[in-house]
């Protein structure tokens, strides 16, 4: 840091009062020429910046990021100002810049609103990074951290009782001994401790005053939640600890509504896991490395197998297939997954094409939609593109659509499906059973086939409720002229169950677990040659 300042100093002083020789007077306007001694000023200010910035480059991880900032600003600005001084040996700019260098270096550094939120009067979050970072710059722990977030409380009070909460607020958490606090966001606070047993008594203060309330007569109770990091060696910098305590928010979100989270090791081991996938996710997207295998669907009605279900893999860094739990909701979190979902109906539309699956039986492939990308409002028109690309006919494919997809995104989802329909593209209704069924999904939207989750076609067999509305299920579906797909069928007794109740299609590793493209082909080749009309 001292370096830095040292160089635009010196520099300054140096240029300022490098020795001009006028060569001839001509009027009032003057030749202005530089001597060696000028020349090899120039020299030396131009080393030595090199090696400043050098230094800087290699130590970048130990200086503040904003001082670090403002620093380079005036050395640009300087440098600038001293380029311009040689060229033009008449303008004497370079003292004027040191001024603005230090002007810049007040604006950006010591000004005292720069770390300051201007409602709370707590120190903000810029200030937390700074402080937190610079104890991990010292090779320092604090004992403990601990985030509140109170949920919105504004909208539902006056402006008057609003105040009077937030002042009660503030001044609950200025009064915390031992604490440093920070107003980390609209609605957050964060402390940080040095010593663990002060860390221990604010903490139980913080949910003593969750479930009394704040105010003047502490009569607003505001839902909240707790996240405490009581190990802070468990991250390596400030921006890991945010960014876990980020990620155990997300992962709790839930719980925190009204809540408390304790991060520890393991948590930040799912982390870090959790952004090792990710990585592998975009590596898949951005190489092409991803694959596509396809499970056999069977039909009662023909006896052959007359559709597949598209299911994506990936590979890990020891060439492990990671199962697609592991990263579609990783891929849905961070938008990848519309990507992602665009290389597979490639993937599919591609093989379709190469291999002509109708001359194996197969009538169309299923391909998931994930409810991100339901909420793609350019969902149809890319993959319409996707399948004049390749040729494929509209038929061939059958979207599959879960119950929270249409909930989330409904009006960008029914847009979509009806852009398609209007192609020739299907659609089926994925996972009924599982989350928050309601039968008004069936009626809305516009799908020719209803998927039973592996669970519901189970609770058939566990119990004689399941068994009830399974039956009940089946009817209603078939009075609806709909067809039904029954997943997770892996023995005979379960496939004549299913058979009897009139379900369409079976899928199951009872005929096959999903196959690569090599695999699916010859397993077509085998079972359905032999049983095409």
């Amino acid at each position: 840091m001292h370096i830095y300042y040292a160089a635009a100093i010196i520099g300054s002083v140096i240029i300022y009062t490098l020795p001009i020789h006028h060569s001839k007077e001509l009027g009032s306007d003057a030749v202005y020429t530089y001597g060696p001694s000028v020349s090899a000023a120039y020299i030396i200010v131009l080393i030595f910046i090199i090696n400043v910035l050098a230094t800087a480059i290699k130590h970048r991880n130990a200086i503040n990021p904003q001082r670090s900032k403002a620093i380079t600003i005036w050395m640009i600005f300087w440098i600038a100002s001293a380029v311009v001084q040689f060229f033009h040996r008449e303008i004497l700019i370079v003292s004027f810049s040191s001024c603005i260098g230090i002007l810049i270096l007040f604006i950006m550094l010591e000004t005292p609103l720069t770390n300051i939120d201007r409602t709370s009067g707590l120190f903000n979050y810029n200030a937390l990074v700074q402080y937190m970072q610079q104890y991990y710059n010292d090779g320092r722990q604090f004992a403990s951290v601990v985030f509140v977030r109170l949920n919105s409380f504004q909208n539902n009070l006056t402006p008057s009782v609003a105040r009077d909460i937030n002042y009660s607020i503030v001044r609950f958490f200025s009064d915390i001994p031992g604490a440093v606090t920070f107003k980390s966001g609209e609605d957050k606070v964060t402390m940080m401790f040095d010593d663990a047993n002060a860390a221990s008594d604010a903490f139980e203060l913080v949910q003593e005053k969750i479930r009394t309330g704040w105010g003047t007569n502490s009569d607003i109770v505001i839902p909240a939640g707790i996240i405490c990091i009581p190990d802070s060696t468990i991250a390596g910098n400030a921006a890991e600890m945010l960014y876990l305590t980020s990620y155990a928010r997300q992962r709790n979100r839930e719980f925190l509504e009204n809540g408390l989270v304790f991060v520890d090791i393991n948590v930040l081991n799912e982390m870090k896991d959790a952004q090792r996938i990710e990585q592998l996710v975009k590596d898949s997207i951005d190489n092409d490395t991803i694959a596509v295998y396809y499970q056999p669907i069977y039909s009662t009605k023909t006896g052959r197998f007359s559709s597949a279900e598209a299911l994506v893999r990936i590979k890990d860094e020891d060439g492990n297939i990671l199962p697609p739990a592991k990263f579609i909701d990783i891929a849905e979190k961070n938008s990848s997954i519309i990507k992602l979902g665009e290389l597979i109906f490639e993937h599919v539309c591609r093989f379709i094409k190469k291999h002509d699956l109708r001359q194996y039986g197969i009538d169309y492939i299923e391909v998931n939609l994930s409810a991100v990308q339901c909420s793609y409002e350019q969902l149809a028109e890319r993959y319409i593109n996707i399948l004049k690309k390749y040729d494929v006919a509209p038929d061939m494919i059958n979207l599959e659509i879960t119950e929270s997809a249409s909930i989330g995104a409904r009006n960008a989802l029914i847009n979509n499906m009806h852009a398609l329909l209007d192609y020739g593209v299907h659609f089926s209704l994925d996972d009924f059973g599982t989350g928050q069924s309601n039968l008004n999904y069936i009626i809305d939207m516009p799908v020719d086939i209803i998927k039973f989750d592996r669970s519901m076609s189970m609770s058939y067999f566990n119990n004689s409720k399941g068994k009830y509305i399974m039956n009940a299920s089946i009817n209603m579906i078939h009075d609806l002229q709909l067809e039904i797909v029954s997943e997770g069928i892996e023995t005979a007794e379960q496939f004549e169950a299913m058979n009897a109740l009139g379900v369409s299609y079976i899928q199951g590793y009872y005929f096959s677990k999903p196959l690569c493209c090599r695999d699916f082909i010859e397993f077509l080749k085998e079972h359905n040659t032999d049983k095409q009309d």
